[in-house]
């Protein structure tokens, strides 16, 4: 799963004990290499918690994940905080309001308080009044790999809002037959980001998720963090625990979690909330892994070619009708599959540049594939009640499917890269 987009490709290293500018290798020429360098601007945290309101009309420039509430759509810049879309018309959304949250990858939202990432913070934000927001609750350091490096010049009150890029030559170490210095440029001081009462729904790809009253994320590669918010403006911290390894998306289902990971499923059950009692998973191949379930299967896509590693692009159905003992029913080879979701016996599939694929999926040992909806390397998808919600690398389609032969684009909401 994406993590975290820069302008150009960047080495995504899960670090905590060093600062200062994170670099990547562009090219190899003899005995010098060439490399991309991010030295981070920071603000004090109290400065960007009190300007958190943007720009309304900014443009949405890259686009992560996204949450449906009501009549709005909660769409992730990522990175740079969350675009807030009223959808009352779907063939005309307008964009009402954005939120400055720098490091900000995933959202939730409970009655009129949306949950955020900032970094390592987990913030609650009353949203009453999209324009004039307010954080009424913070959990500092509550996701732990994406705090501010371990090092003592390093202020934690500081906030990295932004990152100077800047290419550097340097020499090759020849009698090591390494560059010694090529991996990080060190200085005073930095940050490496890794990258009503009712409760919205979430794409696949998140990695914070609501059930009742309580908020599930994956607070670093491999703990599941539990946070009560009966109280909606004041988070509760309850527990963080081990839960497997590699993990990138939740997928919420009943009283039960399934968890995405870069080796596999895991799965656990909440029926009683604080004490998630893990069940049994599910290993595969090693690749991006986002899953959902309709409670009898479960679907998981593997995509390759990103920082999880692996080289498979497929659909993997699994019978889990038996948790502890979930067994693989049939594999799919595709594109570059990445979120999906399940509206009844249709599945959809966000698979790259052959766009959404729509399946019948009443007999998961033999889809049938009804559709391809044409987008431009779609990410997630959020469907149900015949209607279709898109992030794709150029933008948030909406489509009407209550005609599967003729599925009717309702509207197109640009992303300006």
């Amino acid at each position: 799963m994406k993590k975290i987009a820069f302008p150009v490709a960047v080495c995504l290293l899960i670090v905590n004990s060093i600062v200062g500018f994170l670099s990547c290798r562009k090219n190899t020429t003899g005995r010098t290499e060439t490399y991309t360098l991010y030295k981070p601007i920071l603000k004090a945290k109290s400065e960007v918690l009190a300007a958190i309101n943007g720009n309304a009309a900014q443009p949405v420039k890259s686009a992560g994940k996204i949450y449906i509430k009501d009549n709005f759509i909660y769409l992730n810049e990522v990175d740079k905080g969350i675009h807030i879309v009223n959808n009352s018309n779907p063939t005309h959304p307008v964009q009402v309001a954005f939120l400055n949250i720098p490091g900000n990858l995933d959202i939730a939202v409970k009655g009129n308080t949306l949950y955020a990432d900032m970094y390592g913070d987990l913030l609650a934000i009353d949203i009453s009044n999209p324009q004039k927001v307010i954080v009424t609750g913070r959990l500092p350091n509550f996701f732990t790999e994406r705090m501010y490096a371990n090092n003592t010049s390093v202020d934690s009150n500081m906030v990295a809002v932004d990152w100077i890029k800047k290419d550097t030559t340097v020499t090759i170490d020849d009698s090591r037959g390494i560059c010694p210095n090529c991996d990080f440029f060190l200085a005073n001081s930095g940050a490496v980001p890794v990258s009503s009462k009712s409760n919205g729904t979430a794409g696949s790809m998140a990695a914070m998720v609501l059930m009742n009253d309580y908020l599930y994320a994956v607070t670093e590669r491999h703990s599941l963090g539990v946070v009560n918010v009966s109280t909606e403006a004041s988070p509760v911290f309850i527990s963080s625990q081990f839960a497997g390894f590699d993990l990138e998306t939740i997928y919420p289902f009943e009283d039960k979690l399934f968890l995405g990971s870069a080796t596999g499923m895991f799965m656990f059950d909440v029926s009683n909330p604080e004490t998630p009692a893990q069940l049994g998973q599910f290993a595969h191949g090693r690749a991006c892994d986002p899953v959902v379930t309709d409670g009898n299967y479960a679907y998981v896509t593997l995509h390759a070619g990103t920082q999880c590693g692996g080289d498979v692009n497929e659909l993997n159905i699994v019978d889990v009708k038996d948790l502890m003992n979930p067994t693989l029913v049939k594999t799919y080879l595709l594109t570059k599959p990445t979120g999906l979701c399940k509206d009844g016996d249709l599945l959809f599939v966000c698979d790259d540049k052959s766009g959404v694929r729509v399946y019948n999926a009443a007999n998961p040992s033999d889809l049938k594939l009804l559709q391809q909806i044409a987008t431009d390397e779609s990410y997630d998808i959020v469907a149900g009640n015949k209607h279709a919600i898109v992030v794709s690398k150029d933008g948030l389609y909406q489509y009407d499917y209550s005609d599967l032969k003729n599925i009717r684009q309702l509207s197109f909401f640009s992303i300006k890269r």
